[in-house]
């Protein structure tokens, strides 16, 4: 799994077993140097500018989830869903995400890649826009 997080979160982000990756104009860069052929599914947390770089990210079939900018996010071809920052609805969404990870993994060998947007800055969707609670 993937996580773009400013450094100062890498650590805590590695700590979740997950692979950190600065956010900013680097970002497609940087994923596809980890995940060469775009990443199974992108989990976004955050929305604005964050979304126009899935299509980038994603493989061919890949799934767009997210939990802000519901228009955006159907132009993409994702999937608005609302979450009221509590820990069950967080939970439902990496249970998805799993789903995901499960079922692109067993319709090929390659390992399957997730991207979970990570920031401390302020938003709409979460008190602190983090994805995980330290």
């Amino acid at each position: 799994m993937i996580g773009s997080a400013s450094p100062s979160n890498h650590e805590y982000l590695r700590g979740l077993g997950v692979e950190p990756v600065p956010y900013g104009r680097r970002l497609v860069d940087d994923v596809l140097a980890l995940a060469p052929g775009g990443v199974d599914a992108v989990i976004d947390l955050v929305g604005g500018a964050a979304l126009d770089a899935v299509p980038a990210l994603l493989k061919e079939g890949g799934q767009l989830v997210g939990v802000t900018d519901a228009l955006r996010l159907k132009e993409l071809g994702g999937r608005y869903l609302f979450v009221h920052p509590d820990a069950a609805q967080l939970t439902d969404l990496g249970l998805l995400a799993a789903r995901v990870t499960s079922q692109s993994t067993s319709r090929r060998s390659s390992p399957s890649t997730t991207l979970w947007p990570h920031s401390t800055r302020s938003s709409p969707a979460t008190p602190a826009g983090r994805w995980s609670s330290k």
